[in-house]
């Protein structure tokens, strides 16, 4: 008697299969979706507040005052730029330039799609006691906002926008488990 072995799978258990890991995969890409917007907008705002803290370093140990300008925008459109000039243009990309922010500069297309609101475009470090103009800049991303704020005396943090004079921009949420800036 001789019995043959079938090895592999039947059309039916291949599409069963196909079926059930195309419902899984379509119920974890909005959750995906999500997360990824969460963590680019926790990076930018890590970010820029680790570039403050630089600045403000910077200020003190080179004896000089280190400006930091800064261009609004939607989208990846805005950037920033560390100097120790008078004034810098963050989207000047000539290093020659006199207007070339020499410290560092960050073009917004890096964290794109995100967008950045501030009162103001410029501060500047006092580099005798490292402090700065009290002031404060909001990043968001498609679902979440933020908000870095720095003190007269020097102190950066991140908060979530919720005061009468930063309020959270329209259809945002705050990042989970970041305090409110009042």
């Amino acid at each position: 008697m001789n019995k043959t072995r079938c090895l592999g799978f039947t059309l039916a258990e291949l599409m069963i299969t196909i079926t059930i890991v195309g419902i899984v995969a379509a119920m974890a890409v909005p959750s995906f979706q999500d997360t990824l917007d969460r963590n680019l907008l926790k990076q930018v705002i890590e970010s820029f507040k680790s570039d403050l803290q630089f600045a403000r370093t910077t200020a003190i140990k080179q004896s000089q005052n280190i400006r930091i300008n800064r261009t609004t925008g939607n989208a990846g459109t805005w950037c920033y730029g560390l100097t120790t000039k008078a004034s810098c243009v963050c989207t000047q990309a000539t290093i020659t330039a006199t207007d070339f922010c020499e410290i560092k500069r960050i073009l917004g297309n890096e964290f794109n799609p995100t967008n950045m609101v501030s009162a103001t475009g410029n501060s500047t470090f006092n580099f005798r006691r490292g402090t700065i103009g009290a002031n404060g800049v909001t990043f968001s991303s498609n679902k979440y906002a933020s908000r870095v704020v720095f003190s007269a005396g020097g102190r950066i943090r991140i908060c979530s926008p919720s005061t009468v004079a930063n309020p959270m921009p329209t259809g945002k949420e705050s990042l989970p488990n970041v305090e409110d800036c009042s």
